[in-house]
């Protein structure tokens, strides 16, 4: 089964079904992206602190941002 697209009463496409392997795909991808962005945003703070431009976080901060 492939990709199928769900359409309303005037044609307009409404929904997408996703066979579920694909989807369980797209969403490894997903999190791979948001681990890379969160690295990347990581570098990018570590790089402003360096510089003077931001101040270093303190442990309470750091937990705070993972949950």
């Amino acid at each position: 089964m492939g990709i199928q697209f769900l359409s309303n009463e005037d044609g307009q496409i409404t929904a997408v079904l996703v066979p579920l392997k694909e989807w369980k795909r797209i969403e490894r991808k997903v999190k791979a992206f948001d681990i890379a962005d969160g690295i990347r945003q990581g570098l990018k703070e570590a790089e402003k602190i360096e510089k003077g431009e931001m101040r270093a976080k303190n442990i309470e901060q750091l937990l705070d941002e993972l949950t």
